[in-house]
């Protein structure tokens, strides 16, 4: 699979790969990061068997990232309409709405730069205060 990976510049020059922003805003693992990925690149909807397959995993990992990620309202799911009774737990499609995720991890970022900014600040005051 083709990675395009996009990096955040800081001031001092060092780097983060915005993957790496994801997993920390979220909390998501290296997997989870990799299933998102995986589903946005698909640019369509996309069942745990072929992601299993893409990414050369189990679909019992797959499992563990896609409930991760739809608690964390990441991604998408559909059930399969099947014409035919089917017998076992119902099949489901996956997918990543981009301009919802793009304006929710926009709006994420601005809430942590907002705590960050009034924390630091009380943090500040703490410490400037004379004995």
């Amino acid at each position: 699979m083709n990675k395009t990976i996009n990096r955040i510049r800081f001031p001092d020059g060092r780097e983060v790969d915005v993957q790496e922003v994801i997993s920390f805003l979220y909390g998501l693992s290296r997997s989870d990061v990799e299933v998102l990925h995986t589903i946005m690149c698909k640019g369509g909807k996309i069942s745990t068997e072929d992601l299993a397959e893409t990414l050369n995993v189990t679909k019992a990992s797959i499992s563990k990232s896609i409930n991760n990620l739809l608690y964390k309202g990441l991604i998408n799911r559909e059930k399969v309409a099947d014409d035919e009774k089917r017998k076992g737990r119902p099949a489901y499609v996956y997918w990543v709405n981009k301009e919802e995720l793009y304006e929710r991890v926009v709006a994420d970022v601005e809430k942590l730069y907002q705590t960050m900014k009034n924390d630091f600040k009380t943090h500040v005051q703490l410490a400037v205060i004379p004995a």
